[in-house]
């Protein structure tokens, strides 16, 4: 059984002992460049280590300094509890206050008070600060899990704190849900001699094995995994929150920063807006702007965006505001995933909030997003975001892997299970062709079967003598947006729906007739009155051109709709026959049949009173259509002779 697993990360005030009180507990120093240890100040993330009653604990050290609050986001996006480190002597202190905040914000809702350097003040003193400390985590909406007094130099309180984080270790592992695909921000990239590019990051979830395809992002990468360790601890699988290198092929240095990703191929896409709700936000500058320049901290990305208001104010600041943020690079992120918003300088924290629609469309002030549809995203339940995502997504709804990160799905089988729910209820669609699967929202379709109609009716109207689109070329008609391979699947399901009807090969909207110009309707007429007249030997279209002194496009767009409304029936390649022609042939070859028990095509042609060159495609039609079957050079009655 594996261990249970915990990322612990500090926050607090520069030099309130956040790496000493990492060394104390275990024995490394996360300070590791040599400017920190010459400055005696985190600048950047550190990482260190301990197996605390069977437990797994991984810290991640994160600096106090506010001109590195940046890397203090990157290394507190993860972590499972947080360490709001005082020092006794000296309270709370300007980056107490914003890491504080920037917890919050990041939904950081597990906070363990360590107050340290209790070795210099009493215990009424560090009472006082406990509270103010308490009272600070209250007004940001975080319950501390309880209160820790510790020293260094002494070692009190390094017990009590160890067995609290294995505690803490313990009931996440019990109850905690996380999704099934691997993901992993990276927050640091080096090159190794003899192993090449290695990175490290906070695995979020999931789990990773030696020899696996990833994916890196934003650029989309195909990776190999070649090596993982876990504090220098070689393995060959990891799964769970946890610390993690990954040494990995396929990638050079130059490809690879912090703010990148990997994940299980299929999990991610990169975007560049994002459809959001700001749990908070200090607006810069002067009150009202609808567009706002900031600096976007999701993961380990840290970004230039530009924050467009979806809608007005609220009338109180509970429960957030729609916006959009569109970003100057590619990132990744998926649904409810929180981030930090600070000013363009990145001097002050001004807010934060949660992503609704990881790949947001562009909006017009004409086609305003729908707050129905973000209100959903925001507030319902998986199987009502879910739908929302494969509606909004039209033609290009995503695989289940996808499909779930946006929709905030923990597996696979849990986004089949919703979108077959949604199948179930009529309210998505599957459409099949051959080996691939299209989900459509049942509004989306409708509304295409409408466009495509009135498209249809306003073609066929412009061109009355038209029997309707061509089977083959009906297909050509879907929209473009749809995948070119499921075009042909979707002209099929508009007709199988009765959306449309195919009538001999043409295909026309439910309920359309055709309405000729009387000039039109006359010829037709005339037309019929040919073929019905010539009996078993047709004219050619040649022949009526010169009967009628029209031009053969135009009788041939008569024809073709005296065959859709079963005036006339095709028998070959420009050879037609009159409806009642057919019947009455189909009615005197059965009954030849059954006197002399079979015919021939000679037997046909004498019977007809016709030539060879019509009576030839005539029988092979008969056969086509079951009224015969052929036995050699014999016909007999087929399945749909008819009655005697």
């Amino acid at each position: 059984m594996l261990p249970a697993q915990l990322v612990v990360g500090t926050a607090g005030h520069i030099d309130h002992g956040k790496s000493r009180l990492v060394l104390a507990l275990t024995g490394v120093d996360p300070d590791r460049l040599p400017e920190e240890k010459a400055r005696g100040m985190t600048i950047d993330l550190g990482f260190a280590h301990a197996s605390i009653n069977g437990a797994d604990i991984h810290f991640v050290d994160v600096p106090g300094h506010e001109r590195f609050i940046r890397n203090m986001v990157a290394g507190a996006t993860g972590i499972d509890v947080a360490l709001l480190v005082v020092a006794a002597d000296d309270s709370i202190m300007p980056q107490t206050r914003e890491h504080a905040e920037v917890l919050s914000l990041l939904g950081i809702q597990r906070c363990l008070i360590v107050l340290t350097k209790m070795d210099l003040v009493d215990a009424a003193w560090a009472d006082a600060v406990e509270q103010e400390t308490r009272d600070l985590l209250g007004n940001v909406g975080i319950e501390p899990l309880g209160c820790i007094r510790t020293s260094a130099e002494t070692g009190a309180g390094l017990d009590a704190l160890r067995a609290k984080l294995a505690d803490l270790a313990s009931t996440r592992n019990q109850s905690q849900l996380v999704p099934e695909w691997f993901r992993m921000p990276i927050d640091r990239a080096f090159n190794v001699a003899g192993r090449g590019v290695v990175v490290t990051g906070t695995v979020y979830h999931g789990a990773v094995a030696r020899d696996d395809e990833l994916e890196l992002w934003p650029a989309g990468a195909r990776v190999r995994t070649r090596d993982l360790q876990s504090h220098n601890d070689p393995r060959a699988a990891a799964a769970g929150r946890m610390r993690l290198a990954v040494n990995l092929a396929g990638v050079s240095l130059a490809d690879v920063r912090r703010g990148c990703e990997l994940a299980t191929p299929g999990y991610l896409c990169a975007t560049q807006r994002l459809d959001a709700c700001i749990a908070a936000l200090r607006t810069p500058g002067k009150p009202g702007r609808t567009r706002l320049r900031l600096r976007l901290h999701i993961a380990t990305s840290d970004v230039l965006a530009t924050l467009r208001w979806l809608e007005p104010p609220p009338e109180t600041p509970q429960g957030g505001r729609f916006a959009q943020l569109t970003t100057e690079e590619p990132i990744v992120a998926a649904w409810g995933q929180r981030f930090i918003l600070r000013d363009e300088s990145a001097s002050r924290t001004l807010g934060g909030g949660w992503v609704l629609r990881p790949a947001a469309p562009g909006y017009s002030t004409r086609e305003p997003p729908s707050r129905d549809a973000l209100l959903t995203l925001k507030d319902a339940a998986p199987r009502q975001r879910l739908e929302e995502v494969i509606r909004a997504a039209g033609w290009n709804a995503p695989d289940p892997p996808l499909l779930a990160s946006q929709a905030g799905l923990a597996s696979a089988a849990e986004a089949q299970r919703a979108r077959q729910a949604l199948a179930d209820a009529q309210v998505v669609v599957r459409i099949d062709e051959a080996s691939q699967q299209m989900h459509i929202h049942a509004s989306h379709l409708k509304q295409t079967a409408e466009t495509l109609a009135a498209r249809l009716r306003a073609h066929l109207s412009a061109n009355p003598r038209l029997a309707g689109v061509a089977h083959g070329e009906w297909p050509q008609w879907m929209p473009r947006a749809c995948p070119p391979r499921m075009r042909p699947a979707l002209a099929g399901w508009l007709i199988a729906q009765e959306y449309f009807v195919e009538t001999n090969g043409f295909v026309t909207p439910a309920g359309e007739r055709i309405e000729l110009p009387p000039e039109d309707r006359a010829l037709l007429e005339q037309v019929l009155a040919e073929y019905a007249q010539s009996a078993f030997q047709p004219p050619e279209v040649d022949a009526l051109k010169c009967r009628t002194s029209r031009t053969a496009r135009r009788l041939t767009q008569l024809i073709a709709l005296a065959v859709a409304r079963k005036k006339l029936v095709r028998v070959a390649e420009g050879i037609f026959l009159h409806a009642d022609r057919w019947a009455e042939a189909t009615q005197r070859v059965a009954a030849l049949i059954r006197t002399r028990g079979g015919v021939t095509v000679s037997d046909v042609r004498t019977l007809l009173n016709s030539s060879r060159k019509f009576i030839v495609p005539l029988v092979e039609l008969l056969d086509a259509s079951g009224i015969t079957r052929r036995v050699g050079d014999q016909r007999l009655l087929g399945p749909k002779a008819p009655q005697a």
